[in-house]
């Protein structure tokens, strides 16, 4: 869609309208790039940019973002990822809806030390839908809350957020949601509550390595959270099992007459007998630290934020 298309201008009034007035800046991509253009709104109760894509509709949908507004600085940065992220969906073919997460593979403004290093996607709180078109807000998680979207719901992930901030507002800085009592505590008893809905889980942050005489595997806080009470719930008979499913290996754990680890080609089997399985459930609470079980010698779990 051209930015003469009638279309494409009634797209542009009407997030003009919504946010206020006309953009602070719009950027224009080169000739040929994924989108027309991201503007850049300045909002204020409270003071906040909106970053809004325009030309991806034709993929039936655009991308906002949300970011703090501390002085009149444009976060250019933004504008890049945005770009990036439509660039993706036209190369690749896969578009995005609400409900989808995004592993950024790092911070997500570039250059940075933000833990911010993943993103879901929500409808944008106030653009919502026009003409079809859905506007969709991206919204940066923690690689924790990456993880827990993937081994819960990533709806039930957002409300937790949404409790700190309406807006879903992409602060650079903050803290995990694990951070906080209280949500935490909340999000431990949604997966106590619906883990057995879980048939494996994906762990971007699973990986194992032997130093020394000792096995140490490593994984997030977001999935330890959901590992232990999937553990107890589907370990729950011989010969039952469940996986952990990593980039480059699977952890399976299995219940068995005699606890054992071994290797398997790119893959960790974990078996112990039912009685024990409560034992290593344990193991995995989501709280951050290491730690073993006697009658598995020479294997450890260590559990990051």
């Amino acid at each position: 869609m051209e930015p003469s298309d009638a279309g494409w201008s009634r797209a542009a009034a009407y997030v003009d309208g919504v946010d206020g007035g006309p953009p602070r800046q719009s950027f224009s991509p080169h000739r040929h790039g994924p989108i027309d253009e991201v503007r850049i709104y300045a909002l204020e109760h409270p003071n906040a940019w909106h970053l809004v894509t325009l030309g991806a509709a034709d993929l039936g949908f655009e991308l906002t973002l949300r970011l703090p507004r501390d002085d009149d600085e444009l976060p250019l940065w933004a504008v890049d990822c945005l770009v990036s992220l439509v660039t993706y969906a036209r190369n690749s073919g896969h578009g995005f809806a609400a409900g989808h997460q995004i592993d950024l593979r790092g911070p997500i403004k570039l250059g940075s030390k933000s833990p911010i290093t993943a993103a879901g996607i929500v409808a944008d709180p106030t653009l919502r839908t026009f003409q079809s078109v859905a506007f969709l807000q991206v919204v940066g998680m923690t690689a924790d809350e990456l993880e827990l979207c993937r081994s819960w719901r990533s709806t039930a992930v957002v409300e937790l957020l949404r409790k700190r901030d309406p807006m879903l507002t992409t602060v650079l800085d903050r803290q995990s949601l694990f951070d906080d009592a209280d949500l935490r505590g909340e999000a431990e008893a949604g997966v106590a509550a619906e883990g057995s809905a879980l048939d494996e889980l994906h762990v971007a942050t699973l990986k194992w390595r032997k130093p020394l005489r000792t096995l140490v595997v490593t994984l997030g806080a977001g999935a330890s959270t959901a590992l232990g009470p999937a553990l107890r719930r589907k370990l729950n008979r011989a010969g039952a099992s469940f996986v952990v499913v990593g980039d480059t290996g699977a952890l399976r754990f299995a219940v068995a007459p005699a606890a054992a680890w071994h290797l398997d080609g790119d893959d960790l089997v974990v078996e112990v007998p039912i009685d024990e399985v409560e034992s290593l459930a344990r193991l995995f609470s989501g709280k951050v630290g290491s730690a073993s079980l006697p009658l598995l010698p020479g294997l450890r779990f260590t559990v990051v934020a």
